[in-house]
Parts: structure tokens; C-alpha cells; sequence
């Protein structure tokens, strides 16, 4: 009898153990009111509906979500745990237009209940995310595999040194692994903040490929960034002329950022003009810069002011807003946003 009672005993505990391990394993998960808005490139909503989607590196978590309202915005009542450790990015989905992504990996309900993304934009056609990195076994090459699959696996668990490490040890074993070398740059610019190690990997990236589009962008971005305006102009122009398709339509609007830092006034003027036809709102801006460098302060009042009202929530705003009032005065190029939000 006694062994009975001290049998039950155990398993009532761990039953009560299995029971707590439960409702703790449960308690992590959190239920997050997420709130955000899908925009076109001149900050307007789109004319049509668009789905949310979220993606993860483990593909369980990925799901489809909610769709937009007629202003473009959109709420998703999500699950969160935030002790998982896998990597997830939202996205807007409509049928011939492309989206950037908000990574979602460290949203965390257990801090509040209600969150505001950024803002999602959607391009018509094809496009280039000069920031993505393609895991690709098919063009993989062989000696490269082992460190690559690491590199991947770090990536998943928000080991960003780590994975930079196996990237290092992928391109060294395969100096032609074009992805390998491009993927080390976006994790060593947007991840480690190392700049000039990024540098180095993106024009390796070209010198592997030098039909691959990424690298191209992201360098031009990287150079316009440290305002190195020889390196941003060779890079847009090399891209251009390679991008026969067209798919690469922010480029204009770098190419007259690079020109304006050149003082190629005329050059920079007419690539803002193209950028503004390919309804990129900040040209209109940049179009205001250039003209007050021409001397033409009513026309940059004009484009300045049009910019700000075509994009309310540029995070830059107010610096903008004082540097329009100063047009015209000394005191106006102490009060210079950069040409670029990037």
C-alpha cells in the first residue's frame, strides 16, 4: 500500500510538473496587435487591395495575413514568441508588383499588446532587393556547402559575427561564390556596421559576377552612404547599362544624388527628372536641392514643398521643413537633411 500511495504521489507530481511546464511553455506565447499601411513609392495607397504575408526561416511560422484597406492599411492580431530564435519578415503580396520587408524576429508581446510597423512599399514589375540573401543549393559551389550551411544556421539563430565568420570561411574556399561574397557584404554593412569590410565584399561580389545586379546596388548605396560620389557614380552607371530590363528602377534617383556630389548640376537634374516619372516622391526633393544649387529658389521652394506633402511620414521631416523656410538665407545649408533616407 504504502509503495501504491508513493507511486500515485509521483505521478501526481508529475503530473502538476507536466501541467506547469505547459502552461509556462504556453505563457510565452503572446497575442500582438500588429498595425502598419502599404504604400506606393510616392507614398500614396495602392487602387487595389494587397495581402500581408509573413515569411520565416523555418517555415512554420510562416503564414498568410490579413489584406489592406482602402487608405493602405492593415491590422494582424499575431502569436509572438519572443524566445524563438527564428528569422521572420513581413511582406505585401499583389500579382506583378514586388514589396521591401519589416523583419518581425524580435516582436515581443510580452512587453505590450499593440505595435506599429514601417511602412511597406510595392513597386510595379520585377525589382532588385540590394539587401537579400539567396540560400541557393543548385548554384552552391561544392567546397563552399559546409561553412555555407553554418553561415545560414547562424543567421537563423541572430549570430551575426558568427555568420560572417562562415561566410568568410564559403568565399575563402570558393573565390568565384558570387552570393557567398554579396551576402557577406550585407551582413558585415547592415549587421556588423562594417563598413569598409563590406565595401571590399561587394566588389569582390562583382568581380565574380559581374552580370548580378545586388552587389552593384547595394554598393552604390554603401558609396552614396560615405558620400565617396566617384564610387556611387561608377556604380550606378555600370548598372544602368547592364540592367537592359529596366528592373532596377530606383537607380535614377541614386544616380542624381552621385551627380548632385559631383556638382554635375545638369546630370543631376535630369536623373531626378527621370526618378520622378518612375514615381520615386524623394526626387522631388532632391530635384529642390539641386535647383537651389542652380540659384533657382523659387523652384526649389516649389519641389520641396511638394515633397512633403506627397510623403508626411519621411522621418526626416522636420529638418526639411526648417531648411524650406531658409531658402534663400545663410543659415539654410547648416539646416541639410541628406539627399537620401538610406
Amino acid at each position: 500500500m504504502v509503495a501504491i500511495r508513493a507511486f500515485l504521489g509521483a505521478c501526481l507530481a508529475a503530473g502538476l510538473l507536466f501541467s506547469f511546464s505547459v502552461q509556462r511553455a504556453s505563457a510565452e506565447v503572446y497575442p500582438l496587435i500588429v498595425k502598419g499601411k502599404v504604400t506606393m513609392p510616392d507614398g500614396s495607397p495602392p487602387p487595389f487591395t494587397v495581402g500581408i504575408e509573413r515569411v520565416c526561416s523555418d517555415l512554420q511560422g510562416s503564414a498568410p495575413g490579413p489584406i489592406t484597406d482602402k487608405k493602405g492599411e492593415y491590422t494582424w492580431r499575431m502569436d509572438v514568441d519572443p524566445l524563438r530564435t527564428r528569422a521572420c519578415f513581413i511582406r505585401a503580396t499583389h500579382t506583378g508588383y514586388t514589396s521591401t520587408t519589416v523583419d518581425v524576429s524580435g516582436l515581443d508581446g510580452s512587453t505590450h499588446t499593440t505595435t506599429t510597423l514601417d511602412t511597406l512599399v510595392i513597386t510595379n514589375g520585377r525589382t532588385v532587393d540590394p539587401y537579400a540573401i539567396i540560400s541557393n543549393d543548385s548554384n552552391m559551389p561544392s567546397r563552399a556547402s559546409a561553412p555555407w550551411k553554418a553561415a545560414m544556421k547562424a543567421l537563423d539563430n541572430r549570430n551575426d559575427a558568427e555568420a560572417a565568420t562562415q561566410m568568410q570561411a564559403a568565399v575563402a574556399a570558393a573565390p568565384k561564390f558570387a552570393i557567398g561574397w554579396h551576402a557577406l557584404g550585407v551582413v558585415e554593412e547592415k549587421q556588423l556596421q562594417k563598413l569598409s569590410e563590406a565595401r571590399d565584399a561587394y566588389e569582390h561580389a562583382i568581380q565574380a559576377d559581374p552580370k548580378m545586379l545586388a552587389p552593384y546596388l547595394a554598393l552604390a548605396r554603401l558609396c552614396i552612404k560615405t558620400k565617396d560620389w566617384q564610387c556611387a557614380a561608377k556604380n550606378v552607371d555600370a548598372l544602368i547599362k547592364l540592367d537592359t530590363k529596366k528592373t532596377v528602377t530606383e537607380v535614377y534617383l541614386h544616380q542624381a544624388v552621385a551627380r548632385y556630389g559631383l556638382k554635375d548640376l545638369d546630370g543631376a537634374a535630369a536623373s531626378a527628372q527621370q526618378a520622378i516619372q518612375l514615381k520615386f516622391a524623394r526626387a522631388e526633393y532632391v530635384l529642390g536641392r539641386i535647383l537651389e544649387a542652380k540659384g533657382d529658389a523659387a523652384g526649389a521652394r516649389e519641389h520641396i514643398s511638394k515633397y512633403l506633402e506627397m510623403d508626411k511620414n519621411t522621418p526626416d521631416a522636420d529638418v526639411i521643413r526648417a531648411h524650406l523656410q531658409n531658402i534663400g538665407k545663410p543659415e539654410a545649408s547648416a539646416l541639410e537633411a541628406d539627399l537620401e533616407v538610406l
